[in-house]
């Protein structure tokens, strides 16, 4: 079985006539530290395959397993929890709290399980992020690039088994959204972590292990780029 898979699903927003079927029958699966770029035009479902693999979205119908668990068959409680430590969140829109500062945003999943990073944990998260002399500022005080570099922080402090990041270069300068990329591959091959990313930047998707392809709601491509074991360009 595949580290992640996704089985048949379908996501209908609204219903009757106005209704929108934003993704049909899209089965897919990944494997444990594969690195999967999700391309595609405005609406061709990208975010929404993101949102259901995260389950933070429900699917209309269809099944998301990752690491041997139905995700969407969860009572929400367990769900949430699931979600907390088995999954990490990277947003364009950083989402970080402005009154904690870098330290303490990096730390809040953690900190709704009760647990705090060591000393000696954040200072090497913190230098592999190059936020050293950044760890008592608030987001306001933070560059644009910074603060991405927080959420990525965020996001690998309970190293999870699965990254999804939704447009992490989005709101980022062509020269720091690459640094971001760069050490988003950096550290999900230390971690042995699956990332699958949704982007519409062609430099950015091909950084990739593989490039899925959606439009409509389907899968209309699905290309192997690199061979996750030795890097080498299929």
């Amino acid at each position: 079985m595949s580290f992640v898979e996704v089985k048949n699903i379908n996501k209908i927003y609204g219903k009757g006539e106005g209704s929108v079927k934003a993704l049909s029958n899209v089965s897919l699966s990944f494997e444990k530290g594969e690195f999967v770029a999700i391309v595609g035009s405005s609406g061709s479902g990208k975010s929404t395959l993101l949102s259901l693999l995260g389950g933070i979205d429900s699917p209309t119908g269809g099944e998301v397993i990752i690491d041997g668990e139905n995700v969407h068959k969860m009572k929400a409680s367990k769900k949430a929890e699931f979600r907390r430590r088995k999954i990490g969140f990277i947003f364009q829109e950083y989402n970080l709290i402005p009154v904690l500062t870098v330290d303490e945003n990096i730390e809040m999943p953690l900190r709704l399980d009760g647990i705090r990073l060591s000393e000696n944990n954040m200072d090497k998260l913190l230098e592999m992020l190059g936020l050293q002399e950044r760890r008592n500022h608030l987001p306001e005080q933070l560059s644009g690039g910074q603060k991405q570099r927080v959420a990525i922080g965020r996001a690998y402090a309970h190293h999870p088994a699965l990254i999804l990041a939704d447009e992490p270069t989005g709101n980022l300068d062509k020269a720091t959204g690459l640094e971001i990329m760069a050490l988003l591959q950096e550290s999900a091959k230390k971690f042995s972590q699956t990332m699958i990313l949704v982007t519409h930047d062609e430099k950015v998707a091909a950084m990739a292990d593989r490039i899925i392809t959606l439009s409509d709601g389907k899968v209309i491509g699905d290309v192997v780029v690199k061979n996750v074991v030795s890097g080498e360009e299929g």
